[in-house]
């Protein structure tokens, strides 16, 4: 085989330590990523404002608070919409949250 050749082959064959060491960073990356989400914390508020729903960046419940106006009310359907659409803005602050913090990992394989 010419030198020519070996050159060649040497520069086809996959620079495995180099892999590695992407695969290293990337993995580093997500637990960075997973730490600061479940440290991030975010907030989902009910379209009326009477009910505030906040939850980590991985989408856990950390807290639900209710304007005492609400019992004023009386209204449990009323109630249940609004926790429930806080819950919903919340999850969706999180996805969010974790697209910001996920979306710039990229993988080289190469």
């Amino acid at each position: 085989m010419s030198s020519a050749d070996r050159s060649e082959e040497a520069a086809v064959q996959p620079d495995f330590q180099g892999f590695l060491d992407n695969a290293r960073a990337f993995e580093q990356q997500m637990i960075d990523a997973q730490s600061d989400l479940e440290r991030a914390v975010v907030t989902g508020r009910s379209g009326d404002g009477t009910v505030t729903v906040l939850t980590s960046g991985l989408g856990q419940l950390k807290a639900v608070q209710v304007d005492p106006r609400v019992f004023d009310l009386r209204d449990a359907r009323q109630l249940q919409d609004a926790i429930a659409e806080a819950v919903r803005a919340a999850a969706a602050a999180a996805g969010r949250l974790a697209q910001q913090k996920m979306g710039p990992v990229e993988i080289n394989l190469y």
